[in-house]
């Protein structure tokens, strides 16, 4: 897989605006060491609630950018508290399995956490979106959540080429093609719980057949998996106002309070 260079450079770009959110009811508090998390909690919260983990690559983000407010104001408006994350990057000393680490460390901190802000510890959707869904995935497969939304995923990481495969190298701290492949998310332990692929078909970044194989790959387990394609839609569809972000909202939404029913 090539990454379309101008897709990167439209992502990048779509960072960039105005203040967008609404201030979290619980700034910056610690859940592992020096790791934040921004927390949201509505007064008319349902007791469900999301744990969100921002993309970047793996190299660049925070709890603080852009979709991640975007999505929390319009969780927390629905009802849902929301949980923003920080976890350490490439550069940072999170490799793959330390950034999947602390983002199980933050489930189970969160686990705890709703039980006094009044909420139910039985109703967690962790939503991640691009880097952020491949850690949502491999966090999940060994927390106990409710449910995951995966948003523009990066699902096979062995298939990057050219510059590109030099993030697996970082990841993965090896250049072995078959190690890359067998700890990527669609070929490491898939978590049982209802999972969400939210995609975009013109992904410059993602390859929307990505999520596709994933969502066969899952359905041939049995497990409860549902794949939403949007029309037209690049990566990082949350960045930008327009009907994919608003359809994607109103799905997550629907699927985070779906826990509650089933919890």
């Amino acid at each position: 897989m090539k990454l379309r260079y101008g897709a990167v450079v439209s992502a990048l770009a779509s960072l960039r605006g105005g203040a967008v959110g609404i201030p979290p009811t619980h700034p910056g508090e610690a859940y592992r060491g020096a790791l934040r998390a921004d927390l949201y909690v509505p007064p008319d919260a349902t007791g469900a609630s999301v744990v969100l983990v921002h993309g970047g690559g793996f190299v660049i983000g925070s709890r603080r950018m852009k979709p991640m407010r975007f999505l929390a104001e319009r969780l927390a408006a629905a009802g849902l508290a929301v949980c923003a994350i920080d976890y350490r990057l490439i550069f940072r000393g999170g490799r793959l399995a330390e950034a999947t680490d602390d983002v199980r460390a933050a489930l189970a901190w969160w686990t705890a956490r709703t039980v006094a802000l009044g909420l139910d510890p039985h109703a967690i959707t962790v939503v991640g979106l691009s880097a952020g869904g491949a850690l949502a995935l491999l966090a999940a497969a060994g927390s106990d959540v409710a449910a995951v939304v995966a948003c523009f995923g990066l699902y096979e990481i062995d298939h990057l080429r050219g510059p590109a495969a030099l993030l697996p190298r970082l990841l993965f701290a090896t250049r072995d093609r078959a190690a890359w492949r067998a700890r990527s998310p669609r070929f490491a332990p898939q978590p049982a719980v209802p999972t969400l692929l939210l995609h975009g078909d013109d992904d410059g970044l993602v390859p929307v057949d990505q999520a596709r194989r994933l969502a066969t790959h899952r359905e041939a387990l049995g497990l409860p998996t549902r794949l939403v394609v949007y029309p037209e839609t690049p990566h990082g569809f949350f960045n930008l106002p327009g009907a994919a972000a608003e359809a994607a909202v109103a799905e997550i939404i629907a699927h985070a309070a779906a826990t509650r029913a089933v919890g």
